[in-house]
């Protein structure tokens, strides 16, 4: 009998699995719309996707950004200034700093508070954290800093050596064009089954990013949300040499040419600390 019992429990945890494996498939992938922004120094092309899978939908967008210098890449806070309390919503501050398109930053003054905070070629924070940072130097180059790696106290250092912007979010997604190991243990969720609204950035080249803005907790229009590894995937196929997860959830936005054209979490647009940008 414990024999017959162990069997059919084997198959019922081998038909679970398969079962969860193909829910984590689509059926469908479809791209509903695709808008294009040109400006004199900026040429913006903005994709809406959905995914179909059994029971939900997923809708999420990614944004091609092609400039002509590494400068255009720009952050801001709420405020204007770095603050422990500051918060304003992100289409706001895009507002403010004449964006053409925006997405949502780290929101560095959430909750621990910790790690490096570079902004525009200024250390404002450097403490202890067990969190992956990215870093950006002067000439545009995205630079992976993995939590192992990161040393506090380490910041003017950074600066020094031309960093002009850090982000203490994370994980890491893309490392040298290749998938990173997501840490099993980490400030959130990093699982294959976990969906969230997501929002992260990456490098093709220092003219080229890539933004992905995954929208989620919203029924009938994306319901759950995305995992870091369908994200990492997308870099990976847009040819990102690194990539770097924003913070998510309610905080998600991406403003295009003065406009938030994702669906956030919640009922109203989430007031963060920053954003990052790219101007004409």
């Amino acid at each position: 009998m414990k024999r017959i019992l162990g069997i059919v429990l084997a198959c019922v945890l081998a038909c679970a699995s398969c079962s969860a494996l193909a829910a984590a498939v689509p059926k469908e992938k479809t791209l509903e719309s695709t808008m294009t922004v040109e400006k004199e120094n900026i040429r913006v092309v903005v994709e809406q996707w959905r995914y179909a899978f059994i029971n939900s939908d997923l809708r999420f967008f990614v944004a091609d950004v092609y400039t002509k210098s590494p400068d255009q890449l720009k952050t801001a806070f709420a405020g204007e200034e770095y603050s422990r309390d500051h918060v304003e919503a992100p289409s706001d501050i895009a507002a403010r700093h004449d964006a053409v398109i925006a997405v949502n930053g780290d929101y560095y003054n959430y909750k621990d508070k910790v790690g490096m905070v570079i902004r525009n070629g200024v250390l404002y924070r450097d403490s202890e954290a067990e969190r992956d940072h990215l870093i950006i130097t002067k000439s545009g180059t995205f630079l992976a800093l993995p939590m192992a790696q990161y040393e506090a106290g380490k910041g003017e250092m950074y600066v020094q050596a031309g960093v002009t912007q850090s982000f203490t979010f994370g994980p890491l997604l893309v490392i040298g064009g290749k998938a990173a190991q997501l840490p099993e243990k980490y400030v959130i969720f990093t699982g294959d089954s976990v969906r969230e609204p997501r929002a992260a950035i990456g490098q093709v080249d220092e003219t080229h990013h890539v933004i992905v803005l995954a929208d989620g907790r919203r029924s009938g229009w994306s319901d759950k949300g995305m995992t870091l590894q369908e994200l990492q995937e997308i870099f990976l196929e847009r040819g990102c040499k690194t990539a770097y997860n924003m913070d998510g959830g309610g905080s998600a936005a991406l403003v295009v040419d003065g406009v938030k054209i994702n669906k956030s979490a919640g009922s109203r647009e989430r007031p963060v600390s920053d954003i990052l940008y790219f101007t004409d």
